[in-house]
């Protein structure tokens, strides 16, 4: 078997206690309940937010741009600045473990939906990453980030302006914090933009150059780059190759965060689900532990009878009696897609087989039925695995533990 990988373990460490927990959805939802939100979700209307006078948010649509198709991506850059020389610093982040960086918020007048309101809806996940800090002046520090990631907007007239959590300040003398800092709130001009009805052949075309970059040997890159064409576009057909195109968010996909989300975003709920459920008949589509909880998680998060109820302290009782049966409801509704694949397992070939071996491993909740079954094909099937995926299959930790007792 592959030797350890270190820089996988603290990934594998997550994702074997969130399966442990009884889905790696359900785990992170329920963390809400135990840690703040960004500082935006702490706001009735975040929009209402005052700015700070010394401080300066100047936000722009990249390239000077004001008219998009529907579903066509629309980059922004925010320019940060400060009169107040070395007062204060922003954080330098472009990414986060949640999978959306929270540190913005972006109003839309009229207003437009969130594509991941389902998917965030109990309002704070397990977020954080690596970053740094910058000292703002008058020189500009710019950060850029897709609209499409917070609002997905209908053809129309739209005024946009953003408010940002990413600056801060060291506390005054006799101020008093625990976090060693202030944070403040900025907020952006008004840029205003037009979306327009997209045109049936660009859809067709975006879709056709993303299929390729992601069927195709390219760049990490450039995966992510064509996994958000495909996000953001908000078809039927565009759906369909969400759904054929993704299998994982680890480094074996490198745009699978985007593949998963843009199903989470996709108006056509019932279509990413069917068209998931018609991955596990295909030979070389792997069928992976990260799949199998996208596939009942977009079912649990489009039922309206499984939305969070208010986390009112008085009514924590009934909180935990909620959660104690969607968990329930979740993990029936794992099983039954468990099963289903494992049904379909004598139509897998080569690295898929291994991979969906190891999925339904995962995801099997610990089953011993299952896992006497698994087992032995997964071990026979390794030279398969990829090595990515090695460090966080159930056979490779056995095997390290086994290994580590016998030193």
């Amino acid at each position: 078997m592959a030797a350890s990988r270190p820089k996988h373990a603290r990934y594998c460490r997550r994702l074997t206690n969130m399966h442990q927990a009884g889905s790696l959805w359900e785990s992170l939802a329920f963390a809400a309940l135990l840690l703040a939100a960004p500082g935006w979700a702490a706001q009735d209307d975040p929009c209402s937010s005052a700015s700070t006078s010394d401080v300066r948010l100047t936000l722009a649509v990249k390239d000077g741009r004001a008219v998009f198709q529907k579903g066509e991506i629309i980059p922004l850059v925010l320019s940060f600045t400060s009169t107040a020389k070395d007062r204060y610093q922003a954080d330098v982040r472009n990414y986060d473990r949640s999978g959306r960086l929270g540190i913005e918020y972006y109003c839309v007048e009229p207003e437009a939906p969130d594509p991941l309101a389902s998917y965030f809806k109990y309002g704070s996940f397990i977020g954080g990453g690596l970053g740094g800090t910058r000292k703002l002046d008058a020189s500009p520090f710019t950060a850029e980030a897709d609209l499409n990631e917070w609002r997905s907007l209908a053809p129309g007239h739209y005024r946009v302006y953003a408010i940002s959590y990413r600056v801060w300040r060291p506390p005054d003398p006799g101020e008093r914090t625990p976090y060693g800092r202030i944070a403040v709130v900025v907020r952006s001009n008004v840029v205003e933009l037009d979306v327009k009805p997209a045109d049936a052949a660009w859809q067709r075309e975006q879709i056709r150059s993303a299929r390729q970059v992601l069927a195709g040997a390219s760049s990490p890159e450039a995966v992510r780059s064509a996994a958000r064409v495909l996000r953001f576009l908000n078809t039927k057909e565009s759906t369909r190759q969400l759904a054929r195109m993704f299998s994982g968010l680890n480094a074996e996909q490198p745009g699978g965060w985007d593949l998963m989300f843009g199903l989470f975003g996709s108006p056509y709920r019932k279509l990413a689900i069917d068209s998931m459920r018609e991955q596990i008949a295909v030979p070389d589509h792997p069928i992976t532990s990260e799949f199998l909880n996208a596939l009942v998680n977009l079912q649990v998060s489009a039922d309206p009878a499984w939305d969070p109820p208010p986390t009112d302290q008085a009514q924590m009782a009934a909180a935990q009696e909620f959660r104690k049966r969607r968990q329930e409801h979740t993990q029936a509704l794992t099983r039954a897609e468990t099963e289903a694949a494992a049904a379909a397992l004598a139509r897998k070939t080569g690295r898929a087989r291994a991979l969906t071996l190891n999925g339904l491993l995962m995801a099997g909740g610990g089953d011993p039925e299952l896992a006497g079954k698994i087992r032995p094909a997964l071990i026979a099937a390794w030279p398969d695995l990829p090595p990515a995926a090695q460090p966080c299959s159930p056979i490779w930790a056995a095997n390290f533990q086994k290994s580590s007792q016998a030193r």
